[in-house]
């Protein structure tokens, strides 16, 4: 077989996928065999039951029924009933599957007519179907290996650290030194980063230091001296922060100064069960009303599945869910850097939270962000309000078995048609400055390049599920592995993301630890009165800022 022709098929099937992605949805794959087998036998003028059809297609019967009451759902079936068919409908295409056809119909037509090679009728021209390579494989660093060196990575449990920890052999490569990636559990890592940057030991060249710091964590290790101010070594380089999303790029400055570039942004979305929305003919939660009358639907005590899962465990969990759903309401604001709770719009989240207690699953106040996911990714929720990053434990395998699809949704808000603000967070990287200034200099280069577009583009392809920079978002091979980058690229764009607290504050671990103390008692202790318990919260926190005063 000739290698062009072999080329050409390889793009003719690349591009047909496109056009089945772009006019059918995301599930195009998925859905396909049933409907190829339904338009083949609906132009034939073959009528179909739903059981010929579904056997037809080649999936599982079950798999197939599902199909085709989701695409009913959606309006691209009709059900009839059929002569000499007994009591039984057939299926048929709607008016607005016919048109999606036509469409496809036309791209491929065009395909294949413009790819006609000029020398003979019988060959296609692979170069006009095959699509720009966009952001290169990364390549070794320049300057080869030094085994002398070892920069060591002091990170969180988190997605793109644990890529980094499992492809570490290229990872090196890259950077052109050994490195060792020390990873430690988020309800832990604050203890572990403050004793990593109070060491009084210098760092030489040859022991590089790097450590990561979620994004609302930065202002405080700013405050403490702890990190080096980055801007004399950016200057030094070629390194821009044009290509980074602004919102993003000012994640890693405080005090007008740049401590940390960003590695891996995560965006707050409440994530939902499109398979079973689409089964009880419901749309996506826009409003906190909507989410409660759809948790309410879509409980199933018998199947142990909970109408909608968070993070409510002790400490950042639960305080971070309550000030990325107040944040999202554009009702995060601070009097003297003092945050303001005792609001209208406080007494609505607390409100809202409380009403999705009974919902949620029996041991709430012990679901943490980890358990939260699995909890979603096993089927035993509808809705869950979650990162990005855990985005392959949201929409897993398991969930994927049973059959279950998963649709992600923008923040809902307190009143319908407010437009919700999406909250930001994510892992910065960061020098200590006890690095010595050879060892900065080589700390720089490792972010430079942990930071590029082509390390970003390689974290995506091994599962990551977000980018700090504009041109990997418009990479047409990231986009096809995860739908989830082009979300937020177009949040990112219209500036519908903001960091949870806006601006960041020096004190944000006392600020929560104030936060989920009088959380735990305002939801989960049902004879508290909301307006009382949200005055002694407010006492609270303006105590605790006059104390840091």
């Amino acid at each position: 077989m000739h290698t062009q022709d072999r080329l050409a098929a390889l793009a003719v099937l690349d591009k047909v996928a496109g056009i089945l992605r772009d006019e059918l949805g995301e599930d195009a794959q998925a859905v396909w065999p049933v409907l190829g087998a339904l338009l083949q036998n609906h132009l034939r003028d073959r009528p179909m039951t739903i059981t010929a059809l579904a056997d037809l297609s080649g999936l599982p019967r079950t798999s197939a029924r599902r199909v085709v009451f989701a695409m009913k759902a959606k309006g691209w079936l009709q059900f009839r009933a059929g002569l000499g068919s007994g009591n039984r409908d057939v299926v048929l295409p709607t008016a607005s599957l016919l048109d999606r056809l036509d469409s496809i119909t036309e791209q491929t037509v065009k395909m294949i007519v413009g790819a006609s090679h000029e020398g003979a009728v019988d060959r296609f021209d692979a170069r006009s179907l095959t699509r720009d390579a966009g952001i290169p494989w990364p390549r070794p660093a320049a300057e080869g290996f030094n085994e002398a060196v070892e920069l060591t990575l002091v990170a969180y449990e988190d997605p793109v650290f644990d890529i980094l920890k499992r492809n570490r052999t290229d990872v090196e490569r890259f950077v052109g030194h050994r490195v060792r990636i020390m990873t430690f559990p988020q309800d832990t890592y604050r203890s572990a980063l403050n004793k990593v940057l109070t060491e009084t030991s210098r760092v030489e060249a040859a022991a590089p230091l790097l450590v990561a710091i979620p994004f609302p964590w930065l202002a405080e290790q700013c405050d403490d001296g702890h990190l080096l101010e980055l801007q004399t070594l950016q200057a030094e380089s070629s390194f821009s922060g044009a290509d980074f999303y602004d919102a993003v790029w000012q994640a890693g400055w405080f005090d007008k100064q740049l401590y940390a570039i960003p590695l891996q942004p995560a965006v707050d979305f409440l994530w939902y069960r499109q398979d079973l929305f689409e089964a009880e003919g419901l749309e996506p939660p826009r409003s906190f009303d909507d989410v409660l009358r759809c948790a309410t639907l879509l409980r199933r005590r018998s199947q142990d599945r909970a109408g909608i899962t968070w993070s409510a465990a002790p400490g950042l969990p639960l305080a971070e869910t309550f000030l990325q759903i107040l944040g999202a309401q554009g009702g995060q604001t601070f009097d003297g850097g003092v945050l303001q709770v005792d609001t209208e719009i406080g007494r609505e989240v607390i409100d809202y939270l409380r009403a999705l207690v009974p919902l949620s699953p029996a041991q709430l106040r012990s679901v943490g962000w980890s358990r939260n996911a699995q909890i979603f990714g096993s089927g035993k929720a509808a809705m869950c309000y979650h990162w990005s990053n855990r985005y392959g434990m949201l929409d897993s395998h398991t969930l994927w078995q049973k059959g279950g699809r998963v649709g992600l949704q923008l923040h809902p808000t307190f009143a319908p048609g407010v437009t919700p603000v999406s909250p930001l967070g994510g892992a910065l990287l960061a020098i200590p400055a006890r690095n010595d200034e050879a060892a900065a200099r080589r700390a720089w280069r490792a972010i430079e390049t942990f930071a590029s577009p082509e390390l970003m583009k390689y974290f995506v392809l091994h599962g990551a599920a977000g980018s700090s920079r504009h041109s990997v978002a418009e990479d047409y091979y990231v986009l096809q592995r995860n739908r989830v980058i082009e979300v937020i690229d177009q949040l990112a764009k219209t500036r519908q993301i903001k960091t949870v607290p806006s601006p960041a504050i020096p004190a944000y671990h006392d600020l929560v630890q104030v936060l989920s103390d009088h959380l735990e008692v305002l939801l989960f202790d049902t004879t508290q009165d909301v307006r009382k318990g949200l005055g002694k919260l407010q006492r609270a926190l303006s105590l605790a800022g006059r104390r840091r005063k």
